[in-house]
């Protein structure tokens, strides 16, 4: 039962995150689930909900995160020739967007480092 209880919250606030995405989607394009995923996080950060009201729910969700791929997967498949005929062009955006990523995870690394030795000298 202590699952279900974790289940209803994750989908409350999953069905809070959708609902407030209706609301504003004329404005900005957020997916509800990723304002749910933040109303969720702001929720546990601030105590409101605790971290055992949806651990074990959690966990399970993240043991088995790999079938939540098999749809995306089935796309990818359905959607070849597509893929196909674009390859050029998502070739260059992974490799561009890889090399972005990489190079702002190095700058955001040096900083938090610069950071913390700082604190260590005051």
């Amino acid at each position: 039962m202590k699952v279900f209880n974790q289940l209803a919250v994750i989908l409350g606030i999953w069905a809070i995150g959708e609902y407030i995405s209706s609301l504003i989607s004329g404005f900005i394009a957020i997916p509800g689930s990723i304002i749910g995923m933040l109303l969720l996080f702001i929720m546990l950060q601030t105590k409101v909900i605790s971290i055992e009201s949806v651990d074990s729910i959690s966990s399970f969700f993240l043991d088995n995160m790999a079938l939540f791929f098999v749809p995306a997967g089935v796309s990818l498949i359905t959607s070849l020739d597509i893929i196909k005929s674009n390859i050029i062009v998502l070739i260059a955006t992974i490799f561009i967007t890889t090399v972005i990523v990489m190079w702002v995870t190095g700058i955001v690394v040096e900083v938090m480092m610069s950071r913390k030795e700082g604190k260590k000298n005051v």
